[in-house]
Formats: C-alpha cells, sequence, structure tokens
C-alpha cells in the first residue's frame, strides 16, 4: 500500500469514528429534547410527529450498535436524513419558535465532510427550498402555529432567519471544504514524496548491490591469490630438504589458507562484512587435522559455538590464532600415546565481549621452557590478542587451555 493510499484510509477511519459520534450524541441530545418538550411523559398528547421523531430516534441508536457492518456514506445519509426529518417537523408545528432551527446547519457540515460537493449543493437547496416553503405555509395561512397573525416584520424574520441560515451554512461549507482541500493537498505532497524517496530508495538498494557484487569478487580474487601462495608453499615443502623446513613451509600454509578460508566464506555469503563463526572453525580445524594429523589419530573435535556471526575484522586474527592452537595441539600436546585425544572450542557472546576457549587434553607444556623459547606461533598469538585486545587466561598443566574475552568493537 502507497503512502497515499495510507493516508486516505486514515482520513476514512477518522471521518467513520466521527460520525459514529455523531451518531451517538445525536441520538442522545434528540431522546433528551424529546422528552424535555414533552415531561411528563402522556400517550394521550402523543401526535403523528411524535411517534415520527420516537421512530428516527430509535432508528439512530440502531444504527450506531450496527455502525461496524454500515458504510461511512450510509451512516452519514442516515444521519442527515434524521436531521431533516426532525427540522421540518419542528419547523412546521413551531414556526419560528423552533427551539431546534440551527440544527440544520448541520446537513452541510456532514454532506461536505462525506460526500461530494455537488452533493452538498444539492441537500443544501433541499434544506434552502424546505424552509421557503414552510417560510411561505406560514405566511399565506397554509400553516398554523403559535407565532402571531402575519405581518411584515413577521415575514422580515423569516427572511432574515433564512438569510442567517444560509451564510451559517455556506460558511461551515466552506470550512469543511478548505479542510478537505488541505488534505487532500498533504496527501498529494506526501505521495510526491513517497515517489521520490522510493526512487532514491531503488537506487541506494541497486548500488548496494552492485558494491557487494564487488566485495564479493575482491574475496574472490583474494582467495584464489592466497590459494596459489599456499599451492606453492606446498609445492615447495614436497621438495624441501629435511622435516623442519617441511614443516615449516607446511606451517606457513596453514596460516595462509586460515587467511583464505575467510575471503572464501565471505564471497560466499550475502553479508560480505561477517562470517558464521561455526563454519568457520570447522573448516579451518579439518584443514589442520588432515595437514598434521598423520599418524591418523583419533582426534574429536567438539565445538560449542554461541557466536553466530564474527565480524571480518575478528575473523582473520581468530583464524590465525586457532590455527596456531590446534597445530600445538597436533604436534606438541599430543605426541604421546593416551587414552583418546579431545580439541574443544567454545565460543560465548555476552553483551559487550566475546570470549573463546580453546581446550586439548595433551600432555600440556612445560611453562617455564615455553617462555624461555618464545616461537614464531607464541609470538603470532600474543601480537593477535593485542590486535583484538583480548584478555587471556592459560593453564598448561595436563592439558592445555587457552581462553581469551575481547570487546565485540575494538580502537
Amino acid at each position: 500500500m502507497s503512502i497515499n493510499q495510507e493516508i486516505v484510509t486514515s482520513i476514512e477511519v477518522l471521518k467513520t469514528k466521527l460520525i459514529d459520534y455523531f451518531l451517538l450524541l445525536g441520538a442522545v441530545f434528540a431522546s433528551l429534547v424529546f422528552v424535555a418538550g414533552r415531561f411528563p411523559l402522556d400517550q394521550a398528547h402523543f401526535d403523528v410527529y411524535n411517534y415520527f421523531d420516537l421512530t428516527f430516534i430509535v432508528l439512530l441508536y440502531a444504527v450506531f450498535i450496527f455502525r461496524n457492518s454500515l458504510s461511512l456514506a450510509f451512516k452519514t445519509g442516515l444521519i442527515i436524513a434524521t436531521i431533516y426529518a426532525a427540522y421540518v417537523g419542528d419547523m412546521v408545528q413551531n414556526g419560528l419558535y423552533s427551539t431546534i432551527e440551527l440544527i440544520v446547519v448541520m446537513i452541510p457540515f456532514l454532506a461536505i465532510l462525506v460526500y461530494k460537493l455537488k452533493w452538498a449543493v444539492i441537500l443544501f437547496c433541499v434544506v434552502l427550498v424546505s424552509y421557503i416553503a414552510i417560510a411561505y405555509g406560514y405566511l399565506n395561512g397554509y400553516l398554523v402555529g403559535d407565532e402571531p397573525h402575519p405581518t411584515q416584520l413577521i415575514a422580515y424574520k423569516w427572511v432574515n432567519n433564512g438569510i442567517i441560515f444560509s451564510i451559517v451554512s455556506i460558511i461551515i461549507a466552506l470550512l469543511v471544504q478548505k479542510l478537505n482541500d488541505s488534505l487532500l493537498r498533504i496527501i498529494g505532497q506526501q505521495d510526491e514524496n513517497y515517489k521520490v524517496l522510493k526512487h532514491q530508495d531503488q537506487e541506494l538498494k541497486q548500488n548496494i548491490e552492485e558494491k557487494k557484487v564487488l566485495l564479493q569478487e575482491i574475496h574472490h580474487r583474494v582467495k584464489n591469490n592466497l590459494a596459489v601462495v599456499s599451492g606453492l608453499l606446498d609445492l615447495q615443502s614436497n621438495l624441501a630438504p629435511d622435516d623442519f623446513s617441511r614443516t615449516t613451509l607446511k606451517l606457513s600454509t596453514n596460516r595462509i589458507l586460515s587467511i583464505s578460508k575467510v575471503h572464501e566464506l565471505l564471497y560466499q555469503s550475502d553479508d560480505v562484512s561477517r562470517i558464521h563463526l561455526e563454519r568457520y572453525i570447522k573448516e579451518l580445524a579439518q584443514i589442520i587435522l588432515d595437514s598434521f594429523n598423520k599418524t591418523g589419530k583419533d582426534i574429536s573435535l567438539q565445538l560449542d559455538i554461541n557466536i553466530h556471526y564474527l565480524s571480518v575484522n575478528h575473523g582473520v586474527p581468530i583464524g590465525i590464532i586457532l590455527n596456531e592452537l590446534i597445530t600445538n595441539s597436533l604436534k606438541h600436546g599430543f605426541n604421546s600415546p593416551q587414552e583418546d585425544y579431545v580439541i574443544r572450542i567454545s565460543a560465548i557472546e555476552e553483551a559487550n565481549d566475546y570470549e573463546i576457549v580453546y581446550l586439548d587434553n595433551g600432555s600440556g607444556v612445560d611453562t617455564s621452557n615455553h617462555k624461555k623459547q618464545p616461537g614464531l606461533g607464541k609470538t603470532l598469538i600474543e601480537s593477535l590478542l593485542t590486535q583484538i585486545e583480548a584478555s587471556f587466561h592459560l593453564e598448561t598443566e595436563n592439558k592445555y587451555l587457552m581462553s581469551f574475552r575481547f570487546p565485540k568493537v575494538y580502537s
């Protein structure tokens, strides 16, 4: 639904509520006038006009009760008909002494509020002709009420009342018409603004889609280039003269693959700003296990990842850190026979921080010797933890446990 339709619907709802209030207040007001004018009630003094008025009052209450199932035009028409009938009936009975004469100005107000201008003009003319006919009847003796014998002064009063009625009705109609025109003008302006905003929104979406495709292509190219580099290193490792050189080249290859895997997930994702963490860790761990688990150990990888997505700024450092930790577990933690081999990785999201816990059930690390001879892996981990502003905790006795906490957004 366009904003134009929404505004028109809102205006219709407002008019419907206003008419419903008119129904209820009109019925209550008519009841009070009916009772007050005929108190104490005595059926012997009821005439045809009384039953006529009573019928319309009951009808107003009935329409209000079933208002939700009736159209706005129908309810408005019934109110106008009731006002007109009450006005004509009272004028015929009381002439210039009518107590509800001014109520007739509600007819042009309601007509121009709900119907088109031509119908408001027609209804106004009907009321005006009725007034002239009643005045003619009184001035020529066809109708006889409580007013004195027709004189020039009485005729002047009829004319004066008719002019006042016409002026008040026209003023009310003009005000309501101006209000309707203002609302329609606002609707037109809002509709134009909506069209402009919709066009700008479409252009913005198109630009975003183009940039997303471009970023995906960039990630794809970076991934391919890193794959070429890792492939060259892998080939070079096969030509290395000793195990140390082959292992060093393999470590470098896996570090590059850790970065490459991030770009691979990014170009495959609809959101190029974040990666699916569980999938990333699972695929990365499998690559490392396939590379270094040459003895065929049955290693159980247990993941408890409660962080669904991680930004690319966090993804690359976390990937390299986990690469180093898993590699160390395979090279040093599981170098002795044991009943089972377990690597457990947990990721927890809190209000402002992320926490990742890495644990293996290997033989642990000699901390004193570990501090004296820091290798490239340890240096790399510490550097990356500093980069993401992480604090960490380490336990190495009969296991290797590292937990580190870092803010969701770092400076």
